[in-house]
Parts: C-alpha cells; sequence; structure tokens
C-alpha cells in the first residue's frame, strides 16, 4: 500500500521528491520538472583543496609565533611579573608585530595591512580578556579556541581571503601556540 502525504484537502503519494500541488489522484500526468537553480557563486575565490602553501603560512608559522612568544614569556615574563600570563604576552606581541607578520604570511596589497592589523586585534583583545578569567580561560582560551581554530583551519584555507580574516585566524593559532609553549616551558623548567 503507498503511503501518502496530506496537505490541506489535497492528497498525494509519498515519493522521493517534493509532492507536486494541485494535481488529482485520479488525473495521473505527467508533470515536468524544472531543473535545479544554480547556487550562486561565492566572491571568495576558492583554491580547491589545502594546499601545503596555506598549511605552512596560516597554520603552523603563527603557531610557532605564538609558541615562541608564549615560551619566550613563560621563561623571562612570568618569574617576575604577575600580568601578562604568557598567551596573552603572545597575542600583544603579535599584535604589536601585525605589520611584519601581514607582510611574511599574507603577501597581499601593503594598503592593507591596517585589515589584518585590526583582524588580529579584535580577537586578540578578546583572549586577552578570557585569560583573566581563570578557570574560565583553560575552556575559552585553550580548549575551545582549539576547536574554533580547527574548524577555520579546514574550512577557510580553501578560499583566497580578505587580510581581515587572515588576522582573525592567525589570532587564533598565536592563542594556542602561546598556552603550548608555556606549558612546554614551564615543564622543561621545572
Amino acid at each position: 500500500m503507498k503511503e501518502y502525504i496530506v496537505f490541506g484537502i489535497i492528497l498525494s503519494p509519498k515519493s522521493q521528491t517534493w509532492p507536486t500541488f494541485g494535481i488529482d489522484m485520479g488525473e495521473q500526468s505527467e508533470v515536468e520538472e524544472t531543473p535545479p537553480k544554480e547556487l550562486p557563486v561565492s566572491k571568495l575565490t576558492t583554491n580547491g583543496a589545502l594546499d601545503f602553501d596555506t598549511g605552512i603560512r596560516h597554520i603552523i608559522a603563527p603557531a610557532l609565533i605564538g609558541l615562541i612568544l608564549g615560551a619566550l614569556s613563560e621563561q623571562f615574563l612570568t618569574p617576575n611579573y604577575a600580568w601578562p600570563s604568557p598567551p596573552q604576552a603572545a597575542m600583544i606581541g603579535s599584535i604589536l608585530l601585525s605589520p611584519l607578520m601581514y607582510v611574511l604570511l599574507v603577501r597581499d596589497e601593503l594598503s592593507r595591512i591596517w585589515e589584518y592589523s585590526i583582524g588580529m586585534t579584535l580577537p586578540g583583545l578578546f583572549f586577552i580578556m578570557i585569560w583573566f578569567s581563570g578557570w574560565g580561560a583553560l575552556f575559552c582560551g585553550g580548549y575551545g579556541a582549539i576547536l574554533i581554530w580547527v574548524w577555520i583551519s579546514t574550512s577557510w584555507g580553501q578560499y583566497k581571503l580578505p587580510p581581515f580574516r587572515y588576522g582573525f585566524w592567525h589570532a587564533f593559532a598565536i592563542n594556542i601556540g602561546g598556552f603550548a609553549g608555556a606549558l612546554i616551558t614551564f615543564g622543561i623548567t621545572s
């Protein structure tokens, strides 16, 4: 027995496609289906898959910069000062070095450096504030940031992005790298 879908008063057979409105069950006529419309093309150009150059410039290099800044902070700032913590120091250092990082990592028009710096500063300020919160910082600044960074890296790595989004992406990598650098340095020195 066929299953039927009820739409108001009209009954139509349940099929794999969307049922057509207005056809009476007594008159089974062939209905011409229109082909689906093409989806709008994104304004972002796609590189296809995540390539090696993208992985180095936008995933590994910012994380290594954060790791180095976090390790230096753990070694030299933390024993003498209560603030900034190593991830905070990594974010502050990367915001100050953002024009240099833009030239080395993004390699786009020099007139757009400010976009990259703003893209790095917005999540950077958020992470600086999060690391003040204590145990909540471990989740939001550490584990939560790792999950978001992995998602960003797997989805944004396929496109040529504007500098603001590269700065946003790099801020997550620097935050995680700073946290990892502090943990590694603390483990080695203690």
